[in-house]
This record gives structure tokens, sequence and C-alpha cells, in this order.
């Protein structure tokens, strides 16, 4: 949900046609991002082996800290080469991406607890 929240922001955010729709949009951004994030720590969290799970979320908050540095950098880039509304779109389509690679992680992870719960 929160993948979808935030890709519907981004696609709506070059297309506000005044700058009062921008912060209607940007609340879209923000509760998205408020929903997104501590669901993929939960994920990662899950899906690492216990003697690990430090490290796997270390590198998850690096991976994060990355995306925050290369991701305006990607954007400027985008923005003056291929159009404004460009690393929108692009970002938009990231998080489609992520949404499916999340929701098969779920999808894992439930399988796996009825699994374990047959067990038992």
């Amino acid at each position: 949900a929160g993948f979808g929240v935030t890709a519907l922001g981004l696609a709506l955010l070059p297309v506000a046609p005044t700058y009062g729709w921008l912060f209607p949009v940007m609340g879209l951004l923000a509760v998205g991002s408020a929903l997104t994030n501590p669901c993929l720590s939960a994920l990662v969290s899950l899906h690492a082996p216990p003697q690990r799970l430090g490290a796997a979320l270390g590198g998850f908050q690096a991976a994060g800290s990355l995306g925050r540095i290369l991701g305006p950098a990607l954007g400027g880039w985008l923005f003056t080469r291929l159009g404004p509304g460009v690393p929108y779109g692009t970002a938009a389509g990231m998080l489609v991406v992520g949404a499916l690679v999340a929701a098969s992680l779920v999808t894992q992870a439930r399988m796996a607890g009825a699994r374990a719960g047959q067990r038992s």
C-alpha cells in the first residue's frame, strides 16, 4: 500500500495544475513513505537469519542512504536531459517494481509461517 500511495503521489506531482494541488500530492508522498519504511524494515528482519540480522538491517539502511545520495543526482540528470516529468515517472516505475518484489517477499513469509504453523 505504501509503495502504491507513493507511486501515485510521484505520478501526480508533475501534472499538478496549481501550487495548491502540490500540498495534497506531497501529502500522498509523506503518507506513502510513512507506510513503506517500517514495513520494509520488518521484511528485512523477517528474511534475515537471526545471526545476521544486524548486518542485514545495516545493509538495508546503507542502501537507503545510497539511494538518497544517487536518487537526486539521477533525477537531476533525467530532468535536464529528458524533461521535467521524467524523473517522477521513473521513480514511480521503480516503486512499482519494488512493490512487486515486496509482495513476493510477503507471500514467501506468509507461506513459511503457514508451514511452521502446520508443523507445530
